[in-house]
């Protein structure tokens, strides 16, 4: 053994540094054995980050020393970091490497026979059923292709099948889709027919619920949706549904045809309907209702009709008859009338025979009277025609020796007389009608018990709508003759023949001739005229005489106004009438007055018209059927001419719509019949206003 000292301190030094070129080693403490320090270095790092470790220094088996070394725990985790780094860096290359070798190897041997695979998949899912999959070599994938063959194969095969099963199926179903068409089509139309139908058909259930409703809109009071489910008890009163349903019990029960009728109030007027019931299970019925109001309104203007013509042929019969027994009579009462009169003049005043033969003379004049009224009848036609004012007519009457003694011969008759300020002409014989008057005033008389009143009244009346009552009176123009009692009034069955000659309940000989009222009716006929009657046992009678107004002067009283004081000026004035005969008489009276005139036929015209047109006036006609009325023309109208200036006209009394169309801006309301004189006052105030 070779102690430590033996070598020199250049060695020792030498090695010790030898340590130190480490940069792990920090500090190196060389000592012998004998603990003497031979080889020391300073630290070079905080002594918190050293490791010291002692390590003896052997030779040949022996310690001749020791050697103390300070390791660096920074250096040393620099250097595990860059190995770890470097390790890190050479799995990544090798993962690069790797991956890349893979791929490539892939792409040689899978990927490539793989996408044909896929390319082949492709063409056997768009339906290349054929395809072999001859590309295909790869030893892995060719049981998978034979695979894919035999599925493409069975594919092709069920396809083919499919193919076949699905051109039946598409031919039955086209055919079931047409057939489906068809069925819905002819319900459709079923449908459409049964709506269509002025008939109600509907389908009940024994307890009486709606199974289906159809046809007569404008007779439903609900619709076909609303009565699904209902039963007819809530739908119908209580009367009708009992009727309804003990029918539709028996139809179930006898499977016998049920027709009956009933009356119902559908929409404020009285209905009457036909309904017939038939079973068609034995748990429904089927139900076909229909409306037989016109044919009962039709059945009842037929009867009415037959009546009338049945009474004007029997009239005309009697007059016919009458006329020959007249023409004897007169043949025979000549000499009764005259001869008399010759005797009276040859017998003293004193002579007892006078009182006799003045009796005879008596007797043989009101023979004469009935035969001059059986003439009057059988005449039927008005010999004198004149233009003639009904007013006159009635004053003159009351004036006349024959109502002297109607009063003195009935003290209790109070008289009341109502005429028309401004009335219509009428074309006829004052003769005539001065005893149509007559005989009417004389009956109302002879009504009255134990005194009463009489009312005589004429009226201007516009008829526009044609009224059905004793006599059809047709529209127009009409001046009216009412008389009016308050006596005993006539018997229902009594009404039918007052006109008839000879029919009274009144002592023949005492109260006329029995013609009174068969004259009171060949007159108005003559005249183109309308009678009605209105009478009520016990409370009075009422007879209207409607006679044709005339538009022809007068030579009688002059107007009040002087007509040349409202003439136009060229102005335009347009008419709105439903009525053409309306429409042309006051054409016909504003044309004379010098107005330029048009006139149409509707409120809708109107309304059209005056988008392209101004008139300096409107007359409209306030009740216009069908269509909208003067009001509503008007509303309409001055939505786009605001000052649009009228004159509302109508054939009833002012109403409540003329006084709204006032208040929107319309003048003077006009009564019809239309008179010069009124329409020319009347329109000239209105275009002055």
């Amino acid at each position: 053994m070779v102690p430590l000292w033996d070598y020199d301190d250049e060695q020792i030094g030498k090695i010790g540094l030898s340590f130190l070129q480490s940069d792990v080693i920090d500090e190196v403490h060389i000592k012998d054995i004998w603990g003497k320090t031979l080889f020391m270095t300073a630290s070079r790092q905080n002594p918190e980050s050293l490791l010291s470790r002692r390590v003896a220094i052997t030779r040949d088996d022996q310690v001749i020393g020791h050697a103390n070394i300070v390791f660096s725990l920074g250096s040393m985790e620099e250097d595990l970091i860059w190995l770890r780094n470097t390790i890190v860096l050479v799995l990544i290359g090798s993962l690069i490497v790797i991956y890349v070798t893979a791929r490539f190897l892939l792409r040689i041997f899978m990927r490539k026979p793989l996408n044909i695979l896929q390319q082949g998949i492709d063409r056997v899912s768009q339906g290349d059923y054929g395809y072999g999959f001859d590309e295909v070599h790869h030893v892995e994938l060719t049981g998978i292709t034979r695979r894919f063959k035999e599925m493409a194969a069975d594919i092709q095969a069920r396809e083919n099948s499919l193919q076949v099963i699905n051109r039946e199926l598409q031919a039955e179903v086209t055919e079931r889709q047409y057939a489906e068409e068809k069925i819905r089509a002819s319900e459709a139309k079923s449908r459409a027919l049964l709506d269509a139908m002025p008939d109600v058909m509907f389908q009940l259930d024994r307890k009486g619920f709606f199974l289906e409703y159809h046809g007569a809109q404008q007779d439903r009071s609900l619709s076909p949706d609303g009565l699904q489910g209902k039963n007819i008890r809530d739908v119908l009163p209580a009367d009708l549904a009992r009727l309804h349903r003990q029918k539709s019990e028996q139809a179930l029960a006898t499977r016998d045809l049920q027709i009956f009728e009933y009356d119902q109030h559908v929409n404020g007027q009285e209905t009457y309907f036909e309904c017939r019931m038939v079973a068609i299970s034995d748990e429904s019925i089927l139900a076909v209702v229909r409306n037989i109001s016109a044919n009962k309104q039709a059945a009842a203007d037929k009867a009415r009709l037959e009546e009338q013509l049945r009474k004007a042929q029997k009239m005309e019969a009697i007059g016919t008859l009458a006329g020959g027994v007249a023409h004897d009579l007169n043949n025979v009462l000549s000499g009764l009338i005259n001869y008399p009169e010759l005797i009276l003049m040859d017998l003293p005043a004193d002579s007892p025979l006078r009182s006799s033969i003045l009796a005879i003379q008596k007797s043989g004049e009101k023979a004469a009277n009935i035969v001059q009224d059986m003439l009057t009848l059988a005449r039927r036609g008005v010999a004198v025609s004149e233009v003639v004012n009904l007013n006159d007519i009635i004053t003159d009457y009351l004036k006349s020796p024959e109502y002297e003694t109607l009063k003195q011969t009935h003290p209790g008759l109070k008289l009341e007389v109502r005429l028309e300020p401004d009335p219509l002409l009428i074309t006829g014989s004052p003769v005539h009608l001065s005893k149509t008057v007559m005989n009417l005033v004389s009956n109302a008389a002879e009504s009255l018990v134990h005194g009463g009143t009489v009312s005589v009244a004429s009226e201007n009346r516009y008829i526009d709508k044609p009224i059905s009552g004793y006599d059809d009176i047709e529209e127009g123009d009409y001046v009216t003759l009412t008389v009016s009692d308050t006596g005993i009034g006539i018997a229902t069955g009594d009404i039918e023949r007052i006109f008839e000659p000879f029919y009274t309940k009144k002592a023949m000989g005492r109260s006329g001739t029995g013609l009174g009222m068969a004259v009171v009716w060949g007159t108005v006929k003559d005249h183109k005229g309308y009678i009605d009657v209105q009478s009520t046992e016990g409370q009075g009678t009422k007879f209207f005489i409607y006679l044709p107004a005339s538009r022809q002067p007068s030579s009688g009283k002059a107007p009040r106004h002087c007509v040349e004081d409202y003439q136009g000026r060229g102005e335009f004035l347009l008419i709105v009438d439903d009525v053409e005969e309306q429409r042309r008489i006051a054409t016909g009276i504003l044309s004379k007055l010098g107005y330029r005139v048009e006139s149409v036929a509707s409120g809708e015209e109107a309304v059209e018209y005056l988008r392209n047109h101004r008139p300096d006036l409107l007359v409209l006609d306030m009740i216009m059927d069908p269509g909208i009325d003067g009001l509503e023309t008007y509303r309409r109208i001055i939505e786009f001419h605001p000052s649009q200036k009228a004159i509302i006209a109508s054939g009833f009394s002012e109403s409540e719509r003329v006084k709204d169309a006032q208040k929107l801006g319309a003048g003077a309301y006009v009564k019809k019949p239309y008179l010069l004189e009124k329409m020319a006052v009347a329109v000239r105030e209105e275009l002055d206003r």
